[in-house]
């Protein structure tokens, strides 16, 4: 246990979000309490984790630099193979 550490934090519910249950935002020492301060600070907290958020948006996928060199090398071995094959016919 830490003495005289007094740390003023505010927890956000976000519910609905399929990533986050909660968010826990640390506030300087600096910040005053003021109720016009309070709204700001929520405001900003919103903000972030809105930016945050990655509902609705699937990563896209793309061929992976393993996959490129795997399909280039399965090119490069069936191209002289088929070549031989009809040069014999």
């Amino acid at each position: 246990m830490v003495k005289g550490a007094q740390k003023q934090m505010i927890v956000i519910k976000t519910g609905d979000s399929r990533y986050f249950d909660e968010a826990y935002f640390v506030l300087r020492r600096e910040v005053k309490g003021s109720r016009s301060a309070r709204q700001d600070i929520l405001a900003e907290a919103n903000k972030i984790l809105e930016e945050c958020a990655c509902e609705g948006t699937e990563p896209k996928k793309r061929l992976s630099r393993a996959w490129l060199l795997f399909i280039g090398g399965l090119l490069c071995g069936a191209l002289p193979t088929v070549a031989v094959f009809l040069f014999l016919l």
